[in-house]
This record gives C-alpha cells, structure tokens and sequence, in this order.
C-alpha cells in the first residue's frame, strides 16, 4: 500500500529532476519589424512610411547542451499608412506571445548555430481615420534559425530570423523578424 502512494511521487520526481538541473536564460532582442500593407477604398496597396521600434524579450531553459525551451514577448511597434490624395490614415500595433524549442548545435567554444520550432499568437490592432477599430489575434506556427557568439561564460549576442506566421484579415501581415540582441546565461 505505501509503495502505490509513492508511485505518484517518484514519477514526479523523475518529471521534475531534469528540470531542476536545467539553466535558465533570458535575452534581449532589436528586431526588424516585420512586413505591412493595406489597401484603402479599392485602390492599390498602400505601404507603410515608417520603421515601428521593434524588440522581442524572451527566457528560456537549457535542458542540455543542444535543447531548450523558450519562451518570447515580441512588441513590433505601430505601422502608420497614409494616402496624400484622399486624406485616408490608419495605424497597425502588432505585438506576439512565442513558445518553442530550440536545438543547438555547438561548432567550438565560442560559435553556436540553432533551430527553432513552435507556436507564436499574434494581436493585430488596426484603426482608420474612417473611424474603423479592429482587432485581430491569429495563432501560427513559428520556425527559425540562427548563429550565436560567446562573449563570456555567461552573455552571448545571438543573430536569428524568426518566421512567426501570416494574416490578411487587417490588410496583409507578415511576422517575419531578424534579430539581433543580448543573451544572458544565469
């Protein structure tokens, strides 16, 4: 009868142990801001005029040398369209929440390249001069690959493109990022 009640417990010691021995990260990103059109009364799509401010914040765990899970906050800044002739203005604020795995595959001591696979929801939030609000959250899933460089023991400056998923729904939007930032191995 005792050994049924500890049952329970030893498989969620042996769940939980490696988990314990994991390594926590967490990193900072700049990224590009992705890809944005709309198209206003009929006529052809019209670009976005300016570069939105675009960051990912993320943290992770390293399970073993070649896997981790990680998970991001992407806030890709606001998209301004603008059409001269007919007055016609709208913004588009674009933000993600990511959950992956990562494989890593070490090439020395200080150069590492990677793989990336999972999900990411994406918030589309859209309004016009016409007084039209509207908001969007689409679910994809999300790949990437990059290289990252040791400076120290513990800080890394990771370059990685992240492929986040597409919707049409609010004009057409791409979450396609390239990234350059700051990684911190507690």
């Amino acid at each position: 009868m005792n050994t049924l009640r500890l049952l329970p417990i030893a498989c969620l010691a042996a769940i939980a142990l490696p988990t314990l021995a994991a390594e926590p990260y967490a990193g900072l990103s700049r990224t590009t801001p992705g890809e944005a059109t709309i198209t206003a009364a009929g006529k052809t799509p019209l670009d976005n005029d300016n570069s939105p401010l675009a960051f990912k914040l993320y943290g992770g765990l390293k399970l073993s040398d070649e896997w981790a899970v990680e998970a991001g906050y992407g806030a890709f800044g606001s998209y301004h369209f603008s059409d001269p002739g007919t007055g016609f203005r709208a913004r588009q604020s674009v933000s993600a929440v990511t959950g992956a795995a990562r494989y890593s595959l070490s090439l020395g001591e200080s150069f590492t390249v990677f793989g990336k696979l999972g999900l990411a929801f994406n918030r589309v939030r859209f309004t016009n001069s016409l007084g039209l609000a509207a908001q969007q959250t689409f679910v994809r899933p999300m790949w990437g690959f990059g290289a990252e460089y040791r400076l120290t023991r513990q800080l890394s400056v990771p370059l990685e493109f992240e492929y986040m998923g597409r919707s049409r729904a609010l004009g057409d939007f791409r979450q396609e990022k390239l990234a350059l930032g700051l990684r911190y191995q507690f």
